[in-house]
């Protein structure tokens, strides 16, 4: 590796970044929701109400891109502005899931004033999970083709 070469930053920062990191947050979301209501609703959907559980989550995870994008857009934009000094990817992927849990309790809090014990217990994980792990995926990506274009170090022998 070119010592003069600047070193890898692990921050995802940018309204690109911030943009794939919300995109990743949706796919996450959609399929942990979709994941979870097909676990819990496969008895009754085989059985009573056909598929309609999975369909209706397939409706509130749609809906959910609103916030994800009006909402997560800017935040991540902010926490990310935030921690341009952090190198640790795992206080990044700790912020972004924090902000995540507050963001989801307080948006969903907007709509229905008092979420409380185990729909706030939920929307914490839930918005955790989804922003947490769409910043460790897109620490992941950026590793990736940060390896890719990176050419392997030239061995001599002496």
């Amino acid at each position: 590796m070119d010592p003069q070469a600047p070193s890898f930053d692990p921050a995802v920062r940018g309204p690109a970044a911030i943009a794939a990191l919300c995109l990743r947050c949706f796919v996450v979301l959609a399929v942990g929701n979709l994941g979870v209501a097909a676990a819990t609703s496969l008895q009754e959907a085989l059985h009573e109400e056909g598929f309609y559980p999975l369909g209706l989550v397939a409706v509130v995870v749609a809906v959910a891109a609103v916030p994800v994008a009006v909402v997560g857009f800017p935040a991540g934009l902010l926490t990310a502005h935030l921690l341009q000094r952090v190198r640790s990817e795992w206080v990044h992927v700790l912020a972004f899931a924090v902000v995540g849990a507050v963001l989801a309790v307080a948006i969903v809090g907007w709509v229905q004033p008092d979420p409380v014990g185990p729909i706030a217990a939920w929307l914490m994980l839930e918005g955790a999970v989804g922003a947490g792990g769409a910043r460790w995926w897109s620490g992941w990506a950026r590793r990736r083709v940060a390896a890719r274009d990176d050419p392997p170090s030239e061995q001599h022998s002496v």
